[in-house]
C-alpha cells in the first residue's frame, strides 16, 4: 500500500497521507517523498494549488515513533538529525513553493503532524479535527517548524500554553484563534477545500507566489526591508502575463482569465 497518494484534480495536486491504520504518522519515507513530490510541483505550471489531507479518523499523528520514523537509530543524536533534516527540507519546500497550499485537516494533528499542518498556507477543519502539540508528553521539543509557525499565528503566550501543556486545541477554538479559517462537518470538508483550493487556482499564481514570499519574511522585516521587497516583486509581477490581463480586463470591464503564467 502506498504511503502517500497523489492525485491531479484539474489544477489542483491533492496530497493524501494514507497510513490511516496508524493514525498516518509519519515514516522518512514519506516525508522524502512529499519533499520530492512539492519541489516537482514547484516546476510543473498546471498544477496552481495544493491540497493536503489524511485518510481515516486522523490528519497525521506525528512521527511514527513505534516504526522509529524510517529509521532504526532514529533515538540516536545522529539519526535524530537526519531524521529531522529530512523534515526541515519538506517543510522548507512547502513554505517555498509558490503554489498556495491548502490543509484539509480531517481529524487529530498531533506532534510533527500539528506543525506539518501549520506550515500549510490555509487551513480548513473538520469539525472532529484537534491539534495537540504532543512534545512534552514525551519529553521531547517541537520540530517541523512548530516554532516559528505557532506563535506567529496566535501569538508568544498562547503558544506556550499550547507547548507547555500538550493540551488539544479543537477545532472551534483554533477557528477563535485563527488558526483555521473554517471548520465543517466532516463529510463536507473536502468538498470546502477543493473549493477553496479551485477558487486559488484560477488566480493569478505568479502574484499569489510573491505574496506569499512576502508574508512568510514580513516577521523579520523592519518597514524599510519589507517596502524595498514590495517594490522589488512588485516590478516582477507587473511583467506577468496575468497582470497585463488583469489589467486589460480592469480596462475591459470584464472579469479577468488568469492563466498562472
Amino acid at each position: 500500500m502506498e504511503e502517500v497518494l497523489f492525485e491531479r484534480k484539474g489544477p489542483v495536486e491533492v496530497i493524501t497521507l494514507n497510513r490511516p491504520d496508524k493514525l498516518n504518522a509519519l515514516t522518512l519515507g514519506m516525508v522524502r517523498e512529499m519533499d520530492r513530490r512539492i519541489r516537482l510541483l514547484e516546476m510543473d505550471d498546471e498544477v496552481r494549488a495544493i491540497v493536503i489531507t489524511g485518510k481515516g479518523k486522523a490528519f497525521c499523528g506525528g512521527a511514527d515513533l513505534g516504526g522509529g520514523g524510517g529509521r532504526e537509530d532514529a533515538a540516536t543524536p545522529m539519526g535524530m538529525k537526519i531524521t529531522a533534516q529530512a523534515y526541515s527540507r519538506m517543510i522548507t519546500a512547502m513554505c517555498g513553493i509558490e503554489k498556495p497550499i491548502i490543509g484539509a485537516i480531517n481529524g487529530d494533528a498531533a506532534g510533527g503532524g500539528c506543525n506539518f499542518a501549520l506550515a500549510c498556507d490555509i487551513l480548513i477543519a473538520s469539525e472532529t479535527a484537534r491539534f495537540i502539540q504532543v512534545f512534552v508528553r514525551r519529553g521531547l521539543v517541537a520540530d517541523c517548524g512548530g516554532s516559528y509557525f505557532l506563535p506567529r499565528i496566535i501569538g508568544l503566550n498562547r503558544a506556550k500554553e499550547l507547548m507547555f501543556t500538550g493540551e488539544p486545541l479543537v477545532a472551534d477554538r483554533a477557528l477563535e484563534l485563527g488558526v483555521v479559517i473554517g471548520v465543517v462537518p466532516p463529510a463536507k470538508l473536502m468538498d470546502e477545500a477543493m473549493e477553496y483550493a479551485g477558487h486559488l487556482a484560477a488566480g493569478p499564481t505568479r502574484s499569489i507566489g510573491m505574496m506569499k514570499n512576502m508574508l512568510n519574511n514580513s516577521f523579520e522585516s523592519d518597514l524599510e526591508t519589507a517596502l524595498d521587497r514590495e517594490s522589488m516583486m512588485q516590478g516582477l509581477a507587473v511583467s506577468t502575463q496575468d497582470a497585463i490581463e488583469g489589467i486589460i480586463s480592469f480596462m475591459q470591464k470584464r472579469d479577468p482569465d488568469f492563466k498562472g503564467r
